[in-house]
């Protein structure tokens, strides 16, 4: 997915969602990280809150539209293809 796709798909919903990654468990994307090579936005999860719909919107605003989505892992990113709503959550996968 790329961060126009999805920032286009989400215009309407409420700015305090709060953005999760879903795997096995639900992990709470915390920081995102802009990989130059390979035109990449990187989302990080770690202990603490959740970014909100706002919060990322607001730091991805001078990333490049056409930068694809990837999650943050040990070994390779994982690349994110969509995403789906529970009440309070986006769940990104």
């Amino acid at each position: 997915m790329r961060l126009i796709d999805f920032n286009l798909s989400t215009i309407d919903l409420h700015p305090a969602l709060k953005l999760y990654w879903e795997s096995n468990t639900t992990m709470p994307i915390t920081d995102l990280q802009i990989v130059a090579t390979g035109h990449q936005l990187r989302l990080l999860s770690a202990d603490g809150p959740a970014l909100t719909l706002d919060q990322f919107r607001t730091r991805c605003q001078q990333v490049d539209p056409q930068t694809n989505l990837f999650m943050a892992s040990d070994t390779e990113p994982l690349r994110l293809y969509g995403y789906r709503l529970i009440p309070h959550k986006i769940l990104l996968g």
